[in-house]
């Protein structure tokens, strides 16, 4: 089997990996499942991958590489509000077309016992609170949003609604645009902390 095949075949299986989770839940990730979903044998899948948990590293770093292609295209924006407008807005349109990207990411039963994911969904948390509170620093050096308020305290409120929101969405079975409410959300935040 060649590269590409091999790329093509991960590729199916974490797609169907993401969909088991999102219409199941993490209890619905069985290799068993997988195989069924993709169409091969459960030793197939042993081929690509060793177990379920590196299935789900390998959907956490997917999940990081659209975010750091996101925070590279979002940082040639020169206004800073704009950027932070963006970065807010390009994590709601990737959870609107891959919802069940949002229950991977924000399903602490997947991570809270093992820590090896856990690891890797904080550095991810981690990574994201950095960007967006260099983002509010620069704001703020700027003179566009309040001084007197921590730069990290925001990017923690603004990421943590961004979070609430997904989580509620996600919650309501999907049952509202999540890029409309969220545009919502994004203004009233951005009034409340300008200068």
């Amino acid at each position: 089997m060649n590269k590409l095949d091999t790329k093509t075949r991960q590729k199916q299986i974490i797609e169907a990996s993401l969909n088991l989770i999102k219409e199941g839940g993490i209890q619905n990730l069985t290799m068993k499942h997988i195989a069924g979903r993709v169409g091969i044998s459960e030793q197939a899948i042993y081929r690509h991958f060793k177990s379920k948990q590196d299935i789900l590293c390998a959907i956490i770093n997917y999940f990081n590489d659209h975010f750091e292609a996101v925070f590279t295209s979002v940082s040639r924006i020169s206004s800073v509000e704009k950027r932070m407008q963006a970065f807010h807005e390009e994590h709601l349109k990737y959870f609107q077309a891959n919802p069940a990207m949002a229950a991977v990411i924000f399903s602490e039963e997947i991570f809270q016992y093992d820590s090896k994911l856990a690891q890797k969904v904080n550095s991810l948390v981690v990574r994201r609170i950095e960007v967006f509170t260099s983002f509010i620093v620069q704001a703020q050096k700027e003179g566009g949003i309040r001084k007197d308020i921590v730069a990290e305290d925001l990017a923690f409120i603004f990421l943590g609604s961004l979070r609430f929101l997904v989580t509620n969405w996600r919650l309501s079975g999907f049952d509202y645009d999540l890029t409309i409410r969220g545009k919502s959300l994004k203004s009233t935040m951005i009034s409340l902390i300008k200068s």
